[in-house]
């Protein structure tokens, strides 16, 4: 039996559903309450969990021991090539649209970040009451 706080792929496929269905929930509430900024809030959520894709694609494949310069130099390409990427769309998504509704966008980008933050609260929660975290 492994670690009590253990980080691997159920963890990861927690946080993927959890951010997936906060993402429909808060688009709800959005639809409901303020619609103008449904679109922003969206595309935040995609940027988020393609961020979060990414990191977990470069960690995953690349980020092991003994790899060569190769691998490396394509890690460094990889981040570069990202957030050069998403810095361009960011730029015409500022510039060029005035609907972006800059408060929602960035609640979309954070909600992978809630969602880690909530699955690993409920690791603890779990852990302190001496429950078996593995356990449905």
């Amino acid at each position: 039996m492994g670690p009590a706080l253990e980080f691997g792929d159920r963890f990861i496929r927690h946080v993927y559903v959890l951010t997936i269905c906060l993402t429909i929930v808060v688009a709800v509430v959005l639809l409901g309450f303020k619609r103008s900024a449904l679109p922003s809030f969206l595309i935040g959520s995609a940027i988020g969990l393609t961020l979060f894709w990414s990191i977990e694609f470069m960690v995953r494949r690349l980020i092991r021991p003994g790899k060569t310069q190769k691998t490396k130099s394509l890690f460094g390409f990889i981040t570069l090539g990202k957030y050069a990427l998403l810095g361009v769309c960011l730029y015409f998504l500022f510039n060029k649209l005035e609907w972006m509704n800059v408060y929602a966008f960035a609640g979309g980008i954070a909600l992978v970040q809630g969602a880690i933050i909530i699955k690993a609260m409920g690791l603890m929660v779990t852990v302190l009451s001496n429950k078996d975290p593995n356990q449905p």
